[in-house]
């Protein structure tokens, strides 16, 4: 636990020595304000409802794992310093949830500081707090779900553009694939809304948090990171 911890502490701090935090806050947080500024000067947007803008975090979520996930692997392998890092008494399982919480961690710093949205809706009208936790408990898993699927991207490549490109279309594809079940009525398309990140979020912003759409994000960021381990084992028999 304590190598764990060491390695995620190291990237958590690293993000903020580098512009990678600066710029993921600014698009995220910004993107999310205007988003904000717009659906409340809407006309008859007289209700405090963040569900829309819950929506839209998903997929500002959705672009910005790869990218503060991209060079968490891919970066060490470029430069050589996977291979040193190797060398110590680091176990693969190590390795890969030390970088997943270290990116995890940024994540949650910028969830943290978009809690200010809903605190203006408090401010100047009566929101949902049940909504307004479902909302936020059904963004976080998503998160980290997404920043399993970008590590994972990470370890396949020593390129950080191709980790990226790849990370961000697996991630589309989850976002995606709930659209065949309009086009189905058989058991493809029963498959594919169960695979949909779009389909299993829907309750969250709805403020249902149900047992069934917490285990697919938990199940989807275990299974991703499970490949990660894997693809590091694998170099090390190469």
């Amino acid at each position: 636990m304590r190598n764990i911890m060491t390695i995620a502490a190291r990237e958590f701090t690293a993000y903020f020595i580098s512009p990678m935090a600066y710029v993921a806050m600014f698009f995220f947080l910004g993107v999310c304000g205007l988003i904000f500024v717009l659906s409340t000067s809407a006309p008859g947007a007289s209700k405090a409802d963040m569900t829309g803008m819950f929506h839209s975090m998903v997929f500002l979520t959705l672009l910005m794992a790869p990218v503060i996930t991209m060079g968490l692997l891919a970066q060490e392998t470029n430069s050589g310093t996977y291979e040193l890092l190797m060398t110590k008494p680091l176990r693969d399982l190590e390795v890969v949830m030390g970088k997943w919480l270290g990116a995890a961690g940024l994540f949650v710093v910028i969830l943290l500081i978009s809690l200010e949205f809903p605190l203006i809706y408090e401010a100047f009208g009566t929101p949902d707090w049940g909504m307004v936790l479902s909302g936020y408990i059904g963004i976080f898993l998503t998160g980290l779900a997404f920043i399993a699927v970008g590590v994972f991207s990470s370890s396949l490549t020593s390129n950080q553009i191709a980790a990226w490109l790849m990370g961000t279309f697996m991630l589309l594809f989850f976002w995606l694939v709930g659209w065949l079940q309009y086009g189905s009525t058989n058991w493809l398309g029963t498959l594919a809304k169960s695979l949909s990140v779009y389909e299993n979020f829907g309750d969250f912003e709805r403020g249902i948090v149900d047992a069934k759409n917490i285990l697919y994000f938990i199940s989807l960021g275990v299974f991703f990171l499970f490949l990660t381990v894997r693809s590091l084992e694998n170099r090390r028999t190469v």
